[in-house]
């Protein structure tokens, strides 16, 4: 009698807030719970359905596959969404507190006075200089000015990714960025998002078929990511 294969089963791995924590921190927090559990229950959808066909190796169905796809952007979304909402409640307390985010928001002055070229000196650096200028607290307006740039667009490239921390003042290597794997990750979001993940050139399939321990090891990393993030924030705001 052949042997029994065993069955795969997938689990994302738990995230959790800082104990203690920053109050400044807490809507950020909340934020990655909700990334974690969502991801959590999308994978748990996906696992449920394959048991119930009786599949726990082989190909995924097209609604299988769906679902590992929407895990994995859901977990990118609430990269994305954390960040941002870390950069907006905590970087006027991180100016006054770390000497590096200081220096990081005099670096964007600068760039924003100086300007780019003639074209954009003679505009966007007139208009960021009068609103400036002309608001009531100075240092409060600079910081809005720089909490936009830093959250105007999409944290989805290993590029703004760093950027973000960076302005941040968190050590790549403390949170454990590796530039090949989130490269890989946001290029497949990216695919999901933009393109439907669709490939025209495939034989049996015009979607890119997506690998579960794949996929569940991309959301994983961006979940620790976030936690991890989280963290070093948190130690700074507290003064540890």
């Amino acid at each position: 009698m052949p042997k029994k294969k065993k069955e795969q089963h997938f689990r994302l791995r738990a995230v959790t807030a800082p104990d203690p924590l920053h109050d400044g921190l807490k809507s950020a927090a909340s934020i990655l719970q909700y990334s974690q559990e969502s991801s959590a229950a999308l994978l748990k959808a996906f696992e449920m359905t394959r048991s119930e066909r009786g599949a726990q190796r082989g190909m995924t169905t097209d609604e299988e596959q769906d679902l590992l796809r929407a895990m994995l952007t859901i977990a990118a979304a609430g990269l994305d969404a954390m960040l941002k909402q870390v950069i907006r409640d905590t970087m006027p307390v991180l100016v006054q507190k770390d000497h590096g985010v200081s220096e990081e928001l005099q670096k964007f002055v600068a760039r924003e006075i100086r300007g780019e070229d003639v074209a954009v000196q003679s505009s966007s650096s007139v208009k960021f200089l009068a609103r400036v200028l002309s608001a009531p607290k100075t240092q409060v307006q600079v910081i809005e000015e720089y909490i936009n740039e830093l959250t105007r667009g999409s944290l989805q490239s290993v590029d703004e990714l760093s950027r973000t921390i960076t302005a941040l003042q968190v050590d790549r290597k403390d949170v454990g960025i590796d530039d090949k794997i989130f490269k890989t990750i946001f290029q497949i979001r990216n695919k999901i998002i933009h393109e439907m993940d669709i490939e025209l050139s495939g034989t049996r399939r015009k979607r890119n078929l997506r690998k579960a321990p794949d996929m569940v090891k991309y959301a994983d990393s961006l979940l620790s990511i976030s936690e991890s993030i989280l963290g070093k924030v948190n130690e700074k705001l507290l003064g540890q």
